[in-house]
């Protein structure tokens, strides 16, 4: 029997590359002869600079710069030949930030600092993965690091965050990422949501990252600001491009700030590990991620699975799973199985979450050996 494992991480406590471990173990103990295939994988979010390190090789450096509340934090980026990778979260994610922040006063201004550090080592190509921010300021801090200036009515350069974006009067870009042998941006993006609107950048993730109703106001005012001054100037109209909201509206900051482009990190990242060619003759494929819910479908890993998965049977394992799930049994996902063994809260669900993966996994992989009888 084959089994392809191409799990993303559980946020928070378990890495792609612990869960695939668990799966296999699972297999291996309950199956008498399998032919198991691990692929632990990332979206764009937290973790891709790892599952881009065991594909591509290449070398970490790390490099002092300003998290996300101002704090001194460690990030890196990953040197692969003329491209370096980096992690939007590894200086301005969600564990980054302190008590008392939310993405109202977060800044990605450390995000910029270390492509700085990229390109004087030489990169002229630098790929971004924007997931897992606890920011909402639309990249302007990671802008203002690359040598891009924001002024407010009175001609005073600032750097802005989600709640001052409104405060912008002038923005004035840096050739550097304008011209044919400048520095080329790319990111990989891990939802598809809008800069603005119901389903944008502040209403939906500003709550996940401690926002309140008046700094989602405050963020929503400030990301239509940067709109109506591109829009002003013949630029893009950012709130119409797939996935300008990812990472805070850091995505709409990659193409306005940076001359960028938003690749989706589910398909890139798939592109990259080969999967449909590896799952062509599956048995069965088994991914997760730590909550399945309405977001699952905007550009995450388990519908990227489901929909490559040429009609091989796609079990998913989650610490959670909310709301109606029809639409994901649509894209191809055969079933959903939430791994809690019994009632508890999140801080029990996070410390049973290896034991309780290892049980349910091998009641699914008992479950197919009786079908394969």
């Amino acid at each position: 029997m084959k089994i392809v494992a191409i799990p993303d991480s559980f946020k928070g406590c378990l890495s792609a590359g612990r869960v695939s471990a668990i799966l296999k173990k699972a297999a291996v103990e309950t199956l008498d002869d399998v032919d198991f295939v691990s692929l632990p994988m990332a979206d764009g979010g937290e973790g891709t600079l790892d599952v881009l390190h065991r594909a591509l090789g290449g070398t970490f450096f790390s490099h002092d710069v300003t998290g996300a509340c101002g704090q001194p934090v460690r990030a890196r980026y990953l040197s692969v030949g003329p491209t370096a990778y980096v992690e939007f979260a590894e200086a301005a994610g969600l564990s980054k930030r302190l008590p008392g922040f939310n993405a109202a006063n977060t800044t990605s201004l450390g995000v910029g600092q270390i492509m700085v550090r990229a390109i004087e080592a030489g990169h002229r190509h630098i790929v971004v993965a924007l997931g897992g921010s606890c920011t909402n300021d639309c990249g302007a801090g990671m802008a203002a690091a690359l040598g891009v200036s924001f002024e407010a009515g009175n001609g005073q350069r600032f750097i802005p965050v989600g709640k001052t974006l409104s405060h912008i009067k002038a923005i004035r870009l840096n050739p550097l990422f304008f011209t044919k042998d400048g520095v080329r941006i790319e990111a990989l993006c891990d939802v598809t949501n809008p800069l603005y609107g119901p389903e944008g950048a502040a209403h939906v993730f500003g709550p996940q990252k401690g926002a309140t109703a008046e700094d989602i106001e405050l963020m929503e005012a400030g990301a239509k600001t940067i709109d109506m001054i591109f829009q002003s100037a013949k630029g893009p109209k950012l709130n119409t491009i797939r996935g300008t909201g990812a990472a805070g509206g850091a995505g709409a900051g990659i193409i306005a700030f940076l001359n960028g482009g938003l690749l989706s990190g589910t398909e890139t990242m798939l592109d990259l590990m080969k999967f449909e060619e590896v799952a062509r003759d599956a048995d069965l494929i088994v991914t997760g991620e730590g909550a399945v819910d309405s977001q699952t479908l905007t550009g995450k890993l388990i519908s990227g699975v489901a929909k490559r998965a040429a009609g091989r049977p796609v079990v998913v394992l989650t610490g959670s799973a909310e709301g109606n799930l029809d639409a994901l049994y649509e894209e191809g996902v055969t079933a959903v199985f939430p791994i809690a063994r019994a009632p508890k809260d999140k801080d029990e669900a996070m410390s049973s979450a290896a034991t309780d993966l290892l049980a349910t996994a091998k009641d699914v992989f008992r479950l197919t050996r009786a079908m394969k009888a």
